[in-house]
């Protein structure tokens, strides 16, 4: 058995993927106020968003912890590091510990936190298991980090309103054309553990058609409503969409480099522009990564994580 390290426990909540769910509330925040200000209420928003998607992240592996052992991946369940007990106790406490400070904002916010958390059930667990039924996986990434995300961060700033609903939609689609390139890298091994994704139901050419319309949909929506956060990315990135989409028409498969340099520029863009607007963000991106390395250089004796780190 893995000698104990009390970091294990931190560390599975996977840091790295957590960043997204910071930028998109921290983005949702500021379109609310149309001002970046770092308040203790976006602080314990944050904080409580993190555990919401933290326990998220931990129910996946758990449920993929056999998926993950054949492809020699996220080894601190399947090596034994964490125990599935431990795993689920973690998930519960981090999912009550967000309902309860999610209780200072009000019940419309402790509403969206529980439907987080639900989606995070719903997304993971048989016999629903959206992100093995295709389509229905990439509308649930949508609107879970595209819709609901951002009005958690909408509602610490400001109270709701029906029109913020419309000025997500073009984060929500561009949000969808990333994930779906996402199942396309992935078809082979998804198809060898019998889940459906999008990427395998519609196959590259046909997904990389649909992710390009989409992302070309959300640069139309972003430029109509003068949403410029996320025009940007969508704008930057849909060369390399059309790309891969040309790719696939003419030689009927995938250009496996460009294909992941489609989904990784916008991530990169929406977090390049949320430390912009909140430059104490820089700081906590420091320490994440920093600390990421250290620890995993330490306890497995791997660089992670490096510019090619999925």
């Amino acid at each position: 058995m893995p000698r104990f390290s009390p970091f294990d426990y931190l560390f599975i909540l996977r840091p790295l993927i957590l960043i997204p769910a910071w930028n998109f509330l921290l983005i949702g925040a500021y379109m609310a106020g149309r001002q970046a200000s770092f308040t203790i209420d976006i602080g314990i928003g944050l904080l409580a968003y993190t555990f919401v998607a933290g326990g998220g992240y931990i129910l996946n592996q758990i449920m993929d912890i056999e998926t993950d052992r054949m492809n020699k991946k996220l080894f601190l369940l399947t090596g034994g590091f964490v125990s599935r007990q431990a795993a689920y106790a973690e998930m519960i406490i981090l999912w009550t510990l967000a309902i309860l400070l999610s209780l200072r904002f009000g019940l419309l916010f402790v509403v969206l936190i529980t439907a987080s958390i639900l989606m995070g059930i719903l997304y993971s667990v048989p016999p629903v298991k959206l992100k093995g039924k295709p389509i229905l996986d990439a509308l649930a990434n949508g609107v879970g980090y595209g819709m609901i995300n951002f009005a958690v961060g909408w509602l610490l700033v400001s109270a709701f309103a029906p029109s913020m609903v419309i000025r997500f939609l073009p984060y929500c689609l561009s949000i969808i054309a990333v994930f779906i390139n996402t199942t396309i890298v992935d078809v082979e091994g998804d198809r060898r553990a019998g889940e459906l994704t999008t990427g395998v139901f519609l196959g590259a050419r046909l997904s990389s058609i649909a992710s390009t319309l989409i992302m070309g949909g959300a640069i139309v929506l972003a430029y109509a409503q003068r949403e410029y956060i996320c025009l940007i990315p969508a704008a930057v990135s849909w060369p390399l969409f059309v790309y891969t989409a040309g790719y696939a028409l003419l030689r009927g498969g995938m250009n496996r480099k460009m294909t992941i340099a489609s989904f990784r520029l916008p991530g990169l863009l929406f977090t390049l522009i949320t430390a912009f607007l909140y430059p104490v963000y820089v700081v906590v991106l420091l320490v994440i990564l920093i600390s990421m390395r250290i620890y995993y250089k330490k306890r497995f004796g791997i660089t992670y994580p490096t510019l090619a780190s999925g």
